[in-house]
């Protein structure tokens, strides 16, 4: 959860107070204060894919509807950002490319360092929705086959559960971002960040890794809204695999589908080993 301080402007800021919703996942886990504390850390930390929610606040303030129906950000995590602390996100002036409205992005925490960077941005015109003809549906094996650091295999096509997004799942989400914009009421669509985070829930599920998976970047495009009550499912492959300073990276490229139709495209770099 979050309480925002004020609206955004290009350039301009708001701050978030981050308190993480208490989902029993999270238990016994790092994203636990008590278990991070023990760990030496000052508190729970925050898991990314949050921190790419509180950003796509901004773009959404800016552009509206307009922003999900065809919008894309990025955000690049640096720094931990821990439960109970306070984020800045500041945007920076808007450039036209030609193609795309979009500005910078800059998170900051109460001590003033850079937790996270990135920028939002708004096409002129739809983006084309890829093609999804090529793209297997795999479902969520009951037993995921473990996977060594360094082995993950370039290509591999990913794994995601279909499910039908009800109102307690949109509901839920809000209330852990703490989002009270009008448009998520009427005409009512599915948060950003619960996508994503639903696509990256599957796509860590499809193996056992070593070591607890890490975000390190999201990347997005947005074709159309979600609505409660749509099917969803996400389809894609391991895009690239890489090591650096001795831990390991996947770059995985997916397309989340509602009701059969393309809805949004991510592009995630994770560590996983």
């Amino acid at each position: 959860m979050s309480t925002e301080s004020q609206q955004p402007r290009f350039p301009g800021e708001f701050t978030v107070h981050i308190l993480l919703d208490d989902a029993p996942h999270y238990k016994g886990s790092i994203h636990d204060d008590d278990v991070a504390r023990a760990r030496g850390y000052k508190a729970a930390l925050i898991p990314g894919a949050f921190v790419y929610g509180h950003v796509s606040r901004a773009a959404l303030n800016a552009w509206g509807e307009d922003w999900v129906a065809r919008g894309a950000m990025s955000t690049r995590f640096k720094r931990p950002v821990y439960n109970h602390e306070d984020i800045t996100v500041f945007t920076g002036a808007l450039e036209d490319d030609g193609a795309a409205l979009r500005s910078p992005v800059s998170v900051r925490n109460g001590d003033g360092d850079e937790v996270a960077t990135g920028w939002i941005a708004l096409p002129h015109a739809p983006v084309a929705a890829p093609d999804g003809a090529g793209l297997d549906f795999l479902p969520v094996p009951d037993r995921p086959p473990a996977v060594a650091a360094g082995q993950l295999p370039v290509g591999a096509p990913l794994h995601s559960r279909e499910r039908i997004l009800t109102r307690e799942d949109f509901e839920v989400s809000l209330r852990a971002f703490a989002e009270r914009h009008p448009l998520y009421a009427d005409p009512g669509f599915v948060h950003s960040g619960m996508l994503m985070r639903t696509a990256m829930g599957d796509v860590n599920s499809g193996w056992k890794f070593p070591a607890a998976v890490v975000l390190v970047e999201a990347e997005t495009q947005h074709f159309r809204p979600v609505f409660p009550g749509q099917t969803i499912r996400t389809a894609g492959r391991i895009a690239q695999t890489y090591e650096r300073k001795g831990k390991h990276y996947f770059v995985s490229e997916e397309v989340l589908f509602a009701d059969g139709e393309p809805a949004a495209s991510f592009r995630r770099t994770q560590i996983y080993g």
